[in-house]
């Protein structure tokens, strides 16, 4: 007596139908996949094209527009050097400014961090160790002021892929200004009557092509320029040493007379303002 047997599978083709299915559900996953990743890179592309420039001059305007007006010795309060790396214009910019430290600094007895309202402030470039055809710009900071108001402090890098910062100073107004590739105020005795800052760089943009297409441009190295003026009013008292510097009360964000509780915020909290890149490095380097 033969008995019939049961057998469980699938035929071959209800394999193949199953296999075409998940091909179809593989195909439009990764359609999918693709867009998103396209989508991802346009906007990164257009956030490093519209913002890393302006943010970079932002930090530098906000500095040169806190710049102390106060009795220091000898005029010694800004300096702009013309110097260049790799034949690239990489200038210094040292200024001595009356806004809250994004570094905190011990306080004199070593138990607390503060945020001092009265810095030394820097802007140095070196060639970049990884690509030596960019420079990195980095922000130098001291809280307060020393006999050398214009060297140490910690660095923070703020941009990673400069092509070139050149800093140039009018004397005074004119219809057709004359601008100066470095400023001593020791020398001058003086403030510039305005700074222009040109920076470029080169923006690093995602590796897909699609991308740049979208925000229709192909072009990853960009330039901007930002022309600080510096009042009439506060040059007139750097000049004559009219009074000393107004110092930010952090209680009421208004002007103080300078004292040790205008000076000094004891918030250990703060950080850079820009993180348009993304390492902050503090090092204690010495100038070149």
């Amino acid at each position: 007596m033969i008995r019939s047997r049961n057998r469980s599978g699938f035929t071959l083709l209800e394999v193949l139908i199953s296999l075409a299915i998940m091909g179809m559900v593989m195909a439009t996953v990764m359609q999918t996949v693709q867009q998103t990743r396209m989508a991802v890179d346009a906007i990164h592309n257009i956030a490093e094209t519209e913002n890393v420039g302006p943010r970079i001059l932002d930090q530098i305007r906000n500095d040169i527009e806190n710049i102390v007006v106060s009795d220091i010795t000898d005029y010694n309060l800004l300096q702009g050097e013309d110097e260049t790396i790799i034949g690239a214009g990489a200038d210094k910019l040292d200024l001595i400014v009356n806004r809250r430290s994004y570094i905190p600094a011990l306080s004199d007895d070593g138990s607390r961090l503060m945020h001092p309202y009265l810095n030394e402030v820097g802007y140095r470039l070196k060639q970049n160790p990884q690509r030596s055809d960019f420079l990195e710009l980095y922000r130098r900071e001291d809280a307060l002021v020393d006999d050398d108001p214009f060297r140490d402090g910690s660095y923070a890098l703020i941009y990673d892929r400069i092509v070139s910062l050149d800093i140039q100073y009018a004397k005074r107004p004119d219809f057709d200004i004359i601008w100066e590739d470095s400023w001593d105020s020791k020398v001058e005795q003086s403030l510039p009557f305005a700074i222009k800052v040109f920076l470029e760089i080169e923006i690093q943009p995602r590796r897909s092509i699609e991308s740049l297409n979208i925000i229709q441009a192909n072009r990853a190295r960009l330039s901007f320029t930002d022309v600080i003026h510096i009042p009439e009013e506060k040059r007139w008292r750097f000049r004559h040493h009219f009074q000393p510097a107004r110092l930010v009360d952090e209680q009421d964000g208004s002007a103080g007379a300078g004292n040790a509780g205008d000076i000094i915020s004891d918030d250990a909290t703060g950080s850079p303002g820009l993180g348009a890149s993304s390492n902050s490095r503090d090092e204690e380097t010495k100038d070149s």
